[in-house]
């Protein structure tokens, strides 16, 4: 049973198995959001919450729009990151330096 559960769980959420696995991962990603987007919405009037749907709906949407932004702001200083250790690398000089000599 439990490996029935593991197995109907990895077909429907893990990319490395559903049918979404053929797409490139950004359109993985979109087709998950839609598919969790619409699930949410049949849950939420399947259980007559109909009357709370647009509270529902916007805290939802404010969940997923701060952990978009947090996805962002991390992957952009990843980024920045990688471009400064690589311009170190390179023997370029850092934009700041601090030169003690100069200033005392």
């Amino acid at each position: 049973m439990k490996k029935l559960i593991i197995n109907s769980w990895d077909a429907v959420m893990d990319n490395r198995y559903n049918p979404l696995r053929h797409l490139d991962p950004a359109s993985q990603h979109f087709m998950m959001q839609v598919l969790g987007w619409m699930w949410s919405m049949i849950f939420s009037l399947s259980f007559l919450s109909i009357f709370y749907f647009s509270v529902v709906w916007m805290a939802h949407l404010l969940l997923l729009g701060g952990v978009a932004l947090t996805v962002a702001t991390f992957r952009q200083a990843e980024k920045q990151s990688l471009e400064t250790n690589s311009r170190l690398r390179a023997g370029a000089a850092p934009a700041c330096v601090w030169m003690l000599d100069k200033e005392a």
